[in-house]
């Protein structure tokens, strides 16, 4: 199949990055790939998404990888997985997965999943600062995303979610529901009342963000839904003050760097220096403009506030609201090469089972057996048109039409943007700027 009818269809289907970034995977293809990295690091702790997916439709994951390949050329796909998880799917380093693809194993660090982190971990390239994985001849995608584009070719919308149900539950389980199903219909059906003093987060105990559970729906992003007490580091910090947060620094940093030290992009030789950018902050210092603009660099996976600081201090919390300011005046740090990978950095990589300990999630880690498809029970679905990075989807029905389960009700906007399909048959009932909302035609 050409490149230009591979993408055609993935755009058609609405398949966009299921990892979590959401970036639409048409968008990702260019000229000059020679690899194709399938992320199966699932580098955060309580999540069995991927693992479940690769368990049971490998095979579909590899169809999906070879097709991305075949179109553009590349000369290899790689599964890029990490140790422990191979083992338990019985997979070795270097096995072939039939074509040109292969697997790579990884060591149980975190964050492995950070793409920067692994094309450096799988292909031993460092993507140039503010560069995309393109830039060195890259292109990765994840395991759903590759699952999603298999079954793109077959016509198949993306109109399911895998997602993780873990934490303080009863039985974590890894289903398959409906996108954009409200989470308090999915934690219903699966059997979960959540704990007084517990909170959800939509994804992983460290990156993820805590929600509303009566206002939420399960996007074409969520990977997991996580039921933790309020009171552990994964998630107090997460409900704080920002501006609090930030205020403690100038009376609390130490100045030891020790967040800078093992900051996993600082390790591969970028030059971003969390000690910096929190000096330059709490001391309104504007003479090195670059300890702020380099703050764009920042992946955000916490490992600064989680694992590093004896103080208190949150240093991701600082980093992510001067990237926030720096992107909403079109600013960031770009240059052409970065500085050598750190001697140290195979001594500096943060063991997954020391990060469960210190954010207090090892006792709610407990592997997920895979659910099946979670029935649903809600009258009205809420569909989002921005579940994904890029401009939002533009509506192509009217309130009173019926729709078909499959169906597409929205069409991309044109460039980064992509398409959605109900999930559910019914009639339409509301079409706004935001959403669209539909009545679903039988409830159980």
């Amino acid at each position: 199949m050409e490149l230009h009818e591979v993408r055609e269809k993935i755009r058609s289907a609405g398949v966009i990055g299921a990892g979590g970034a959401g970036f639409p995977t048409h968008m990702k293809f260019a000229d000059g790939i020679d690899t194709v990295v399938v992320n199966a690091a699932e580098c955060e702790p309580l999540l069995y998404t991927d693992f479940t997916i690769l368990q049971r439709h490998l095979d579909q994951v590899a169809e999906g990888a070879q097709a991305v390949r075949a179109a553009l050329g590349a000369e290899r796909a790689v599964l890029g997985v990490k140790i422990h998880t191979a083992e338990k799917l019985g997979l070795k380093d270097g096995q072939p997965l039939g074509g040109r693809f292969s697997v790579k194993t990884m060591p149980n660090a975190y964050p492995m999943g950070d793409e920067i982190v692994l094309i450096y971990q799988t292909l031993g390239r460092v993507v140039p600062p503010g560069h995309l994985p393109s830039s060195v001849g890259v292109v990765v995608i994840n395991v759903e995303t590759a699952y999603n584009v298999a079954n793109s070719l077959k016509g198949i919308p993306v109109t399911r979610k895998w997602i993780t149900i873990g934490g303080d539950v009863p039985k974590p389980a890894v289903y398959r529901v409906p996108i954009n199903c409200d989470v308090r219909a999915v934690l219903e059906a699966a059997g979960v009342k959540i704990p007084e003093g517990d909170v959800v987060i939509d994804g992983g105990p460290a990156m993820g963000n805590v929600i509303n559970p009566n206002f939420s729906v399960v996007t074409k992003k969520t990977k997991a839904l996580v039921v933790l007490p309020a009171d552990i580091p994964a998630v107090s910090y997460k409900l704080a003050d920002v501006h609090r947060l930030m205020m403690r620094t100038p009376s609390a940093c130490c100045q030891c760097f020790h967040c800078t030290e093992i900051c996993p992009r600082h390790l591969l030789g970028y030059p971003l220096e969390p000690h910096k950018t929190l000096r330059s902050v709490a001391n309104e210092i504007s003479a090195h403009p670059e300890n702020l603009l380099t703050a764009s660099l920042c992946s955000g996976c916490g490992v600064c506030t989680l694992m590093a600081c004896c103080q208190g201090v949150t240093p991701s919390v600082t980093m992510a609201q001067v990237k926030k300011a720096l992107r909403s005046n079109r600013l960031g740090y770009r240059a052409d090469r970065c500085g050598e990978v750190n001697p140290e950095r195979g001594n500096r990589l943060v063991p997954v089972e020391s990060l469960k300990r210190r954010i207090g999630v090892a006792p709610f880690d407990r592997q997920a057996p895979f659910g099946g498809d979670l029935k649903i029970r809600q009258k009205k679905f809420r569909l989002p048109l921005s579940q994904h990075v890029g401009k939002p989807s533009v509506p192509v029905v009217q309130a009173g039409a019926k729709v078909a389960a499959g169906s597409l009700i929205a069409k991309d906007a044109g460039g980064i943007s992509a398409a959605l399909h109900t999930p559910v048959s019914g009639t339409v009932t509301a079409v706004t700027g935001r959403q669209i909302e539909i009545a679903v035609d039988e409830v159980d």
